[in-house]
């Protein structure tokens, strides 16, 4: 059963459960995807007023977007469990002889990829969904100004969380080209946090 499909306090209960997975990965999807929600339930508060009908079509198009968004950060949801459990799963493999050994070895570092590559995705998402909030926010309905706040706050809270589940996965990596690679994205996406605090701040100015 994926996670998107989860009753809300079934979720939370396995997530304050003792199993790590899901875990802060899971849980940081999930607040791109509840960030995408607030996104597109401003947009459709926005649509079929008359007041804003000059841009009814460039709404749409926001909203379309952020939808498929949406769909991206659930997907990551699972994507990031099934990862860890990857991890963990090469981690219990057997080390009794040299050749068992070298295969948990190589199993646990394609794993561990695998689980950097979840949480890397999930900032590239985080990226995207930045660019289309940033033109939205002069021309949403302002009655909803403090729902797409919550919003630009989440994907901030996705974006960080994202990012210590993409370092913490790193440090164990001991392919330097890899890690070269995922460290120079990691911190190219990072920085996207610098044009949430502004939009956050844009948002701010509007309830004055």
């Amino acid at each position: 059963m994926k996670f998107q499909d989860y009753k809300i306090s079934d979720f939370l209960d396995e997530l304050s459960s003792k199993s790590p997975a899901p875990g802060g990965g899971t849980a940081s999807a999930l607040l791109g995807a509840v960030g995408l929600s607030l996104f597109s339930m401003v947009c459709n508060l926005t649509l079929g007023k008359e007041k804003f009908k000059p841009q009814k079509e460039t709404i749409k198009e926001f909203l379309n977007k952020a939808q498929s968004l949406q769909e991206d950060f659930r997907r990551l949801m699972d994507e990031d469990t099934e990862a860890f459990n990857e991890v963990a799963k090469a981690y219990k493999m057997p080390k009794d002889s040299e050749e068992e050994k070298k295969k948990r070895k190589e199993a646990i570092q394609e794993a561990l990829m695998k689980a950097a590559w979840a949480p890397l995705k999930m900032m590239e998402k985080v990226k995207e969904a930045s660019e289309l909030i940033a033109p939205a926010v002069s021309l949403v309905n302002p009655a909803v100004i403090t729902d797409l706040g919550v919003c630009v706050l989440s994907l901030k809270s996705a974006l960080f969380g994202a990012w210590l589940n993409v370092k913490i996965n790193l440090n164990s990596i001991v392919d330097e080209k890899f890690r070269a690679f995922l460290s120079e994205k990691m911190m190219e996406y990072l920085k996207v946090s610098e044009n949430l605090d502004k939009l956050f701040e844009e948002i701010q100015k509007k309830l004055v």
